[in-house]
């Protein structure tokens, strides 16, 4: 498949997303589709419905998402997405209430294809900014010479 339809699939997936209609993941993701992320609670799952749970999981999290793709570099098979996300952090997320404050991170996407399809998945996402600006987390602290 070219790199620009490549390109465009990875890129759908993230409209997908930001739209909170998923009734086109079964036709964007592979039905065994692997996503790797460290901070992944459904990790048993696969494919459409592992996507499923994801984005509900944070459309629940975060109202009002939007999603910039930046950049996009796509070579055989591979797709890398640098994606600036942001969103107001109106419902519980990671067991902690809501905090009503605004979060922008940046994320890098490395997306397989398979078939026309997202076969594989692998993000990387700022998870201590966004805390950090939720307030979930300190900010680290001011740097002081001894005296």
């Amino acid at each position: 498949m070219a790199s620009d339809q490549n390109k465009a699939i990875a890129r759908r997936v993230w409209e997908v997303f930001a739209s909170g209609d998923l009734s086109e993941l079964d036709d964007l993701v592979a039905p065994g589709a692997a996503y790797h992320d460290t901070q992944d609670p459904f990790g048993d799952q696969r494919g459409p419905q592992h996507m499923r749970s994801l984005i509900e999981m944070y459309r629940k999290s975060f109202s009002n998402m939007k999603f910039d793709v930046k950049m996009q570099i796509a070579e055989g098979d591979y797709v890398c997405t640098m994606i600036e996300a942001q969103g107001d952090n109106t419902g519980e997320l990671m067991g902690q209430p809501a905090t009503g404050k605004h979060a922008r991170i940046n994320l890098t996407d490395t997306t397989r294809m398979e078939d026309g399809k997202i076969a594989e998945n692998w993000v990387t996402w700022d998870t201590l900014g966004m805390l950090q600006q939720l307030g979930l987390i300190p900010a680290g602290a001011e740097h002081k010479a001894p005296a």
